[in-house]
């Protein structure tokens, strides 16, 4: 899958002398920072094959047609295949025709400072690294670390948006641990302990809320979405949604194979690639513990 991606000039804070006539070293090329950006399609596939006594014989409890579960079974399993794709540190890979597969490049990889190895970001639409927080652990991790991050990300699209971020629970976390609650800091020049106090828990009758699920910063608003597939726990992506695609090649469909006496086969299949359409728009948090 191929898409073009594309960037302003810098602004300039010169003038025009009146009455001047466009001189030849004026004229500016107007697609001199177009590139384009691609990534390999992968193929998701499962299968199932039901014996002929699974089919004929067997009564399980709360399963009318065992090839129509399993088929339902499958196409959530291939769903979740499709979502650790995207979200790993895969880099693009081609297809050998005998121990390689096509892959599709991770979001791991499109946000990154090296932009991976193959189908590799060009140099001017990488993510940079003031975008991408690996300086701190999730004890430590404050609000200044969110701020920096969206405010890297301002500098380089100049808007203001709603993000989401889909985060692994050991971040979700130290989100709610470390941006809620007391906290106490010690003054280094003067040897003495200073106690910062956050309100976090509004009392309703016996509820008691601690939970930080949505952050908002001074350059957008975060949204802080769990996921168990993250490459680790300790990942999040601060993704502007309307710059991620899934492209399809093929939508998951469920195709019969031939049964050959072992009992009837289905394969769920689905083509797709993971689209960035600008990885100078997004973010995040790589962080080793």
């Amino acid at each position: 899958m191929d898409w073009q991606a594309d960037a302003y000039a810098a602004a300039v804070a010169t003038g025009t002398i009146d009455g001047t006539d466009v001189g030849s070293s004026d004229y500016q090329n107007p697609g001199e920072n177009r590139q384009i950006l691609s990534n390999y399609v992968q193929v998701h596939r499962r299968s199932i094959r039901v014996s002929p006594l699974s089919l004929e014989i067997s009564n399980v409890a709360g399963i009318n047609d065992e090839i129509a579960n399993g088929i339902a079974k499958k196409l959530v399993e291939l769903k979740r295949d499709m979502e650790k794709s995207y979200l790993s540190a895969n880099d693009a890979q081609a297809d050998d025709g005998s121990s390689n597969a096509y892959l599709t490049k991770g979001l791991a990889t499109w946000i990154s400072t090296s932009g991976g190895s193959v189908l590799q970001v060009p140099t001017g639409f990488r993510t940079p690294s003031a975008s991408i927080e690996t300086t701190t652990t999730t004890s430590a991790i404050a609000d200044s670390h969110v701020q920096d991050v969206l405010s890297s990300i301002y500098s380089e699209t100049g808007s203001i948006k709603n993000f989401t971020m889909p985060l692994g629970r050991t971040l979700k976390r130290a989100f709610t641990d470390n941006l809620t609650g007391t906290r106490s800091v010690t003054d280094a020049s003067n040897n003495i302990a200073a106690t910062q106090v956050r309100t976090f828990s509004p009392q309703s009758g016996k509820k008691v809320t601690l939970a930080v699920d949505f952050f908002e910063g001074d350059f957008g608003s975060v949204a802080l979405v769990p996921d168990n597939f993250m490459p680790a726990q300790t990942d999040g992506y601060v993704l502007d949604m309307d710059g991620i695609e899934i492209r399809y090649g093929k939508l998951p469909e469920v195709k019969e194979l031939p049964d050959s006496g072992g009992g009837p086969i289905r394969m769920v299949e689905a083509v797709a690639a993971l689209v960035v359409k600008n990885p100078l728009a997004h973010g995040k948090f790589d962080l080793a513990s």
